[in-house]
């Protein structure tokens, strides 16, 4: 059985996450395949010094006083209210960090186990269908909006919810990025950090 690592919340992740929220602004974002929303290019070609201080900060809560070599693609990301958003997948890599960064927005994300009935559903087909959605979705009438709603709600009854974290503000999450896990759907435009984490040595 693989051993997943440890998830971990830590409440007031910045000092002043106002000022992280205002270099959001100054970048520029790019509509996403992933979500539906935008995302910036990863951080360590905009803000070096930025990226790396909120990794190390990270792998410093699980390794305390140790310095790690690591890779990292580091995003702000911005996803709109969408139903259609929201499916169960897994991510590449060994870590999965999530800043939340909305105020009062307390849309966060879950964590799901396959139902022991079920073999794991074609993530590359519900994969194709998403991001196929998300790049395109303004080409989208109701009806076939409505046929994705009811297949993203067909793959995500492969699981079951085990863990649930609020988006609180100001709020990282962390997890084993192949754990499956969802976002749950805002209420308004939601702003995150979200950090692939890989290669740690």
């Amino acid at each position: 059985m693989y051993n997943f690592i440890s998830s971990l919340c830590e409440d007031h992740f910045f000092d002043d996450p106002y000022k992280i929220i205002k270099i959001s602004n100054e970048i520029n974002f790019k509509k996403s395949k992933y979500i539906s929303g935008s995302r910036s290019d990863s951080l360590h070609t905009i803000n070096k010094s930025l990226h790396n201080y909120i990794n190390n900060k990270i792998l410093k809560i699980y390794y305390k006083n140790i310095d790690k070599k690591f890779s990292a693609n580091t995003y702000f990301q911005k996803s709109d209210p969408d139903n259609n958003d929201g499916w169960v997948h897994y991510d590449s890599g060994t870590l999965t960090a999530i800043i939340y960064l909305t105020p009062g927005d307390t849309s966060g994300t879950s964590i799901f186990d396959l139902k022991e009935e079920f073999k794991i559903p074609d993530f590359k087909l519900s994969g194709y269908e998403k991001h196929k959605y998300f790049e395109n979705k303004q080409k989208y009438n109701e009806k076939h909006k409505k046929l994705v709603f009811e297949n993203k709600i067909k793959h995500n009854n492969y699981f079951s919810k085990t863990i649930h974290y609020e988006g609180k503000f100001n709020r990282m999450i962390c997890f084993d990025s192949n754990q499956f896990h969802a976002s749950e759907v805002c209420n308004k435009e939601r702003l995150i950090l979200i950090s692939f984490i890989d290669d740690i040595s």
